[in-house]
């Protein structure tokens, strides 16, 4: 096996090995997305990215966007490999990930990166195990279904609405209940009330939909909706992204976050919606417990911490 560096005109080859992988991916979830934006992967020429020979075939690349600042909140930068930014096919596809990783992350050290986040296709085992030998644990996740409307009961004395656009002041409250419940064990997201607070202005009115479940007129529940995601999968014609969701305390276990999911399906199918996606964190328990009951995971976002920096 030859490894080199991932340049312009590997980018073809590489594109046929990352369209097999998602149509393998869809034949395990049909409701996916036929024909997805494919990202130009020219891009990802960059200095950080290797690919994988045997003889004259391509058998795998690995690249990752330039590295950015305060990743995850913290002090350190970090690079990112979406799913298009990698694929590996042919025999022993473990080895193959494994003298991927070896040299991309040679060149991502050498750029200042401490951390390393690679987002992969749930069916891709092979990437699992290859990561998971690395040091990486599992982050997030990106998970998708058919707006066909739950068997939810009506939860006495609340109901759904879509709120009017500029709403965003009604679930301040709401939003901050999610960043501070991140903060929490066992996510220990990086952040303060002062960091909080200035996340809050910033998004305030962001524009997307915002759905909640309302006690004498008052939201204990919301669901924010956006056109876009966090994989070139939700850029797709008929498709929008639960970007944002909390439900107060004292609410939960008593069906309003289910009643709320559901009100919204039933909106976006007479809208004819044919789908709906959510992203969320794996290490939250409270999320992966409600989300990976009415969606199907389709990606998984993996990350370690290497020591040498910082």
């Amino acid at each position: 096996m030859h490894i080199t560096d991932f340049l312009p005109c590997h980018a073809a080859a590489a594109s046929l090995i990352a369209k097999k992988q998602y149509n393998e991916l869809k034949s395990l979830i049909p409701c996916l997305p036929a024909d997805p934006p494919f990202p130009a992967l020219e891009n990802l020429a960059n200095g950080l990215g290797v690919a994988a020979y045997e003889g004259e075939q391509m058998v795998g690349y690995l690249c990752a966007w330039e590295p950015f600042p305060h990743m995850f909140g913290t002090r350190w930068p970090g690079v990112f490999s979406p799913v298009e930014a990698h694929g590996v096919t042919g025999e022993n596809p473990v080895r193959i990930w494994q003298k991927l990783y070896q040299a991309a992350a040679e060149k991502w050290e050498k750029a200042g990166a401490a951390y390393h986040a690679v987002a992969l296709w749930q069916h891709d085992v092979p990437g699992r195990e290859a990561l998971f030998g690395y040091g990486f644990g599992k982050r997030c996740a990106d998970s998708i279904r058919e707006t066909l409307p739950l068997d939810a009961p009506s939860v006495p004395g609340i109901c759904c609405t879509e709120l009017p656009p500029g709403s965003g002041k009604l679930v301040r409250h709401l939003r901050a209940g999610t960043y501070r419940h991140l903060q929490n064990s066992p996510c220990f997201l990086s952040g303060s009330e002062a960091i909080m607070n200035r996340w809050l202005d910033h998004i305030q009115d962001r524009p997307v939909r915002l759905f909640a479940a309302l006690q004498d007129e008052t939201p204990i529940a919301y669901m924010e909706l956006s056109q876009d995601g966090e994989n070139f999968v939700t850029e797709a014609p008929g498709i929008l992204n639960i970007c944002g969701a909390h439900c107060l305390p004292p609410f939960r276990g008593t069906g309003v976050s289910r009643m709320l999911l559901s009100f919204i399906l039933r909106t976006l199918q007479a809208e004819n919606i044919p789908l709906l996606g959510v992203d969320y964190e794996t290490m939250n328990p409270t999320a992966i417990g409600f989300w990976e009951k009415y969606f199907t995971p389709y990606t998984i976002s993996l990350v370690r911490r290497i020591d040498s920096i910082g």
